[in-house]
Parts: C-alpha cells; sequence; structure tokens
C-alpha cells in the first residue's frame, strides 16, 4: 500500500497539530534498519514519541547511546529515511499526556538494551514465541518500541493486548487497533 501524496506534509505545516505522547515510526535506510524490517516483517526499524518543551517539539527515542530527546526538526531533517506521524484514536486527556511525558523524561539516560533486541530479532526470525521468555528478560534498559510501549502503558493504555512492551516491535506498534497514521513527514526545504 503506498503512501497518498495528501498524507505527505511538509513538518512546518503540522508541527503545530502534533501532541504530547504521540508516535512517530522510522523507515530507516541503513543495514541495522534493514534487518530490523526484514525479521519483523515490517517497514518499520525505530519508534519514537513527541514531546513539547515549552515551544520546542522534540522527540524522544531509545537510540544506540541510550535513551535520549532531541529536536523534532533535526530529526526529521536529517533521517534518512520516512518518519511517520501517529496518533491514538481515542482522546487522552492533556493532563494524562503530561503525565506520559513526565514518565518518559524520567527513562532519560537509560541504556540501550542492544543484547535484548538481538535476542527479540533471534526469536522472531525462527518464528518461537518470545512472550514466555518474559520473565527472564527485565532489564533497566530499552529498545525503541519498548520505551513507546512502556510509556502509554504508563497511563493504562496498551497499544497491542497480545504482544508483551518487552517484545514490541516498531510493526507491531504500527499495527496497533489503538492508533491511525496522520502524516508522512517531508523536511522542510
Amino acid at each position: 500500500m503506498g503512501i497518498s501524496d495528501s498524507q505527505v506534509r511538509l513538518y512546518s505545516s503540522v508541527r503545530g497539530k502534533i501532541k504530547n505522547a504521540d508516535i512517530l515510526l522510522y523507515k530507516g535506510q541503513g543495514i541495522i534498519s534493514w534487518l530490523i524490517k526484514l525479521v519483523t516483517r515490517s517497514p518499520y526499524s525505530h519508534a519514537g514519541l513527541a514531546v513539547w518543551w515549552y515551544d520546542r517539539l522534540m522527540v524522544m527515542e531509545a537510540v544506540g547511546k541510550g535513551v535520549v530527546v532531541t529536536p523534532l526538526s533535526i530529526n526529521v531533517a536529517h533521517y534518512d529515511g520516512g518518519v511517520e506521524w501517529y496518533q491514538y484514536k481515542d482522546d487522552i486527556p492533556d493532563v494524562d499526556r503530561v503525565k506520559m511525558v513526565h514518565f518518559a523524561q524520567q527513562q532519560l539516560g537509560k541504556k540501550y538494551a542492544i543484547w535484548k533486541m538481538v535476542s527479540i530479532l533471534f526469536y522472531r526470525l525462527f518464528q518461537w514465541n518470545v512472550d514466555k521468555r518474559d520473565q527472564l528478560y527485565r532489564t533497566k534498559r530499552l529498545f525503541c518500541s519498548y520505551y513507546v510501549s512502556e510509556v502509554y502503558d504508563s497511563i493504562g493504555r496498551k497499544l497491542k493486548v497480545n504482544v508483551s512492551d518487552r517484545f514490541m516491535s516498531p510493526g507491531d506498534i504500527a499495527q496497533s487497533p489503538h492508533l491511525k497514521k496522520i502524516a508522512v513527514l517531508k523536511r522542510d526545504p
């Protein structure tokens, strides 16, 4: 299914409509992104959260350096691949969105769970049921989609019922029945 022209938006034209804790899904072009997309059978390789810090729109994400925050405008302009903006279908009150941001901020600086991600890719590659091993992998480290799903869980909103947060992929997030794709963000000229 292709992207229609009506879904592609300049970042500057939609910036003011993006809400705290809206989800950003990425279609990376690099080798790691390609591997993630291949094993998870999804067009998505990464996930992050949009958050407002005063008048700056930022993205919070778990990357190789750990959980970090960067301006979304820079993220969109320099990302090698597509960035898609998703929102929760049901209304989330602003007070809950603020709680989500606070929870997300508390995770800043946590390390990236590289071995966790590798093990998940391994289990998915061989189509083994990873949720059975859930209790063995409790960690203070995060990877992108685990981070995003934990933020939604912090206010009691599960993105997917049959997938543990610890084994959530960016593709699982995209398939959530609670989310809708709003637009593909295009860098400003």
